[in-house]
């Protein structure tokens, strides 16, 4: 399989503005300001296969977002060389766009004040699909997530788990071929997150689709990963295919623990 992705000593710094306490430094920093410099990615070099499911993970801060961010144009790297799909992200052009999706679980691209159809129909018009191919794509969504008769419900009168179903109709409505998930379960209850797991394994196998998911629910990355990326202050510090570091005799919860915890020292 052809690399889909590929970075090389991919870098994201961040200016922060430092502020120090009181009246009199507030005045100070009005007309003398502070900066401190944050790396959120460092050195990273990663490569993706068509067709792998990546869990990327780490501690909140990690470096997790910023690198989805990169890889999606939303960033723009401070140094280091990225190549999706053989375009520069942050180029932004159009038939890339067309390619990927980018959901985040505590963002949302629907409107609440719309029944969910009213912002499927949007994104034919933007991403000009055609009747036959959706109605096609929505028969298979709607039916994978169990959402067919809640098409014509305002949004904002849905659950939030039916909700974070109609997010994952309106961004794979146009059949994305690699597929950025950033905490897509997040908060939801077990059920949805099932549901949510198995849509996402259904729609990668479906459709040959590449994925990358952050998660802090451990059973999001064993039930739908084959392969685990840990980022640690910005930095990979562990790159390595599931099936080679499950121990019969601990948990997979207990193997990712200890991997981050060893890492930590």
């Amino acid at each position: 399989m052809e690399n889909i992705i590929e970075l090389k000593n991919v870098s994201k710094k961040y200016k922060i503005f430092y502020k120090e306490e009181g009246l009199k430094n507030s005045v100070k920093d009005f007309f003398f300001r502070k900066y401190a410099y944050k790396n959120a990615v460092s050195d990273l070099d990663l490569t993706v296969k068509s067709g792998e499911i990546i869990g990327l993970l780490g501690k909140n801060g990690a470096g997790k977002t910023t690198t989805l961010k990169m890889l999606t144009g939303i960033l723009h790297p401070s140094s280091g060389e990225i190549q999706v799909m053989g375009y520069k992200p942050f180029q932004r052009e159009r038939d890339f766009l067309k390619r990927i999706c980018f959901v985040m679980g505590n963002k949302s691209d629907v409107n609440w004040d719309l029944p969910a159809i009213d912002s499927f129909r949007y994104q034919q018009l933007i991403y000009e699909i055609d009747e036959i191919n959706f109605d096609k794509n929505l028969t298979f969504l709607t039916a994978l997530l169990g959402v067919q008769k809640l098409l014509n419900i305002q949004i904002r009168r849905l659950s939030l788990g039916e909700r974070m179903k109609m997010e994952l109709i309106n961004n794979f409505i146009y059949t994305p071929e690699l597929i950025f998930l950033d905490e897509p379960t997040i908060g939801l209850d077990l059920e949805s997150q099932i549901t949510i797991r198995k849509f996402i394994k259904a729609y990668a196998k479906a459709n040959k689709a590449t994925v990358i998911v952050t998660s802090h629910y451990m059973d999001d990355i064993e039930e739908i990963c084959q392969r685990i990326v840990i980022l640690d202050e910005g930095k990979k510090t562990f790159d390595c295919e599931i099936e080679k570091i499950v121990n019969g005799d601990i948990s997979f919860k207990e193997t990712i623990y200890n991997i981050m915890k060893k890492e930590d020292k």
